[in-house]
């Protein structure tokens, strides 16, 4: 009697990722193999099971019969795996692989490149992947390992960790405010120059002390799709804008620009995520991820100190 040997880890997790992302090269991807690689190596571990465990539609990789059944089992072995590393003294294996991250653009540039940067400095076994986009990636359609994001959460497959407020302030530039003073109410905001996002119609203020939010209608000096467009715009002294502090904390710290009075604050509507799937183990590459976010942005991110 022949004794196979354990499975691979890596096999395992190519099953997974293809069942998840129902694409081969998705997969391959997400766990640094080129598309050849994974397909050499899913046809071995399929002439040692003697089935096949996914089928190809029209668009897609299907799990067959025997690969469902295979799934559930595979995936076990990866969390008992993830838990007996997790168990080690010192923590897991080194992180190695691609880390494949998708990130808001202007949050990505400004406040996570330097972040990313001090990663893979300390990781040399680390590749990085990164995705700059302002819409909401499927984490496993696309292969991520990983999302930040700046948004209501959606998808009860998430697993979420809050890494920050996303604190948003009306202001000017100094030159605006003196050719046009400051506004004190929402009635008085409403005839100034805003300078909004595509489809912003109004702003929600807070009173000063609490009390019911007013809506403030707008007159737009300028419309853009870009927030970095309205940030350079408010900079220029051509309105006032609604920006986060982490986009203009520089500029507020500097003097150019000025946080209109606490009276016209506004909601704080949205957190700052570091989204995982949830169905799977985080591997040692999104834990340093993890890690490393957390201690830089809590418990008060630099742009608030």
């Amino acid at each position: 009697m022949v004794n196979n040997p354990p499975f691979d880890l890596l096999d395992l997790r190519l099953v997974q990722r293809v069942a998840q992302a129902g694409s081969l090269t998705v997969a391959a991807r997400a766990l640094g193999l080129t598309p050849a690689a994974a397909s050499r190596r899913l046809a071995v571990l399929e002439g040692r099971l003697g089935l096949r465990l996914f089928a190809r539609t029209t668009r897609r990789l299907r799990p067959t019969p025997e690969g469902e059944a295979f799934l559930p089992h595979a995936e076990r072995v990866l969390a008992a795996a993830a838990e007996a590393e997790a168990a080690l003294p010192g923590g897991s294996d080194a992180p190695s692989g691609t880390l494949r991250l998708t990130a808001p653009a202007t949050f990505g540039r400004k406040i996570l490149s330097p972040l990313l940067a001090e990663l893979l400095s300390i990781h040399p076994g680390l590749r990085l992947d990164l995705l700059l986009t302002d819409s909401q990636l499927d984490l496993v359609a696309t292969g991520c390992d990983a999302a930040v994001r700046i948004a209501p959460l959606s998808g009860q497959t998430l697993v979420a960790r809050r890494l920050a407020h996303n604190r948003r302030v009306l202001c000017a530039a100094p030159s605006y405010i003196a050719r046009r003073g400051l506004p004190g109410s929402a009635e008085e905001l409403a005839v100034h120059d805003a300078l909004v996002l595509h489809g912003v119609e109004a702003w929600m203020l807070l009173p000063e002390g609490g009390g019911p939010a007013a809506r403030a209608r707008l007159l737009p000096r300028m419309v853009s799709s870009s927030n970095e467009a309205l940030r350079e715009a408010c900079l220029a002294g051509l309105g006032i804008g609604l920006h986060s502090t982490w986009d203009i904390g520089e500029h507020l710290r500097r003097g150019e620009l000025v946080a209109l009075p606490p009276g016209l604050g506004v909601p704080e509507q949205l957190g700052i995520w570091l989204v995982l799937p949830g169905n799977t183990a985080a591997p040692a590459r999104v834990r340093a991820l993890t890690d490393l976010l957390v201690q830089r942005l809590l418990p008060v991110p630099p742009w608030e100190r």
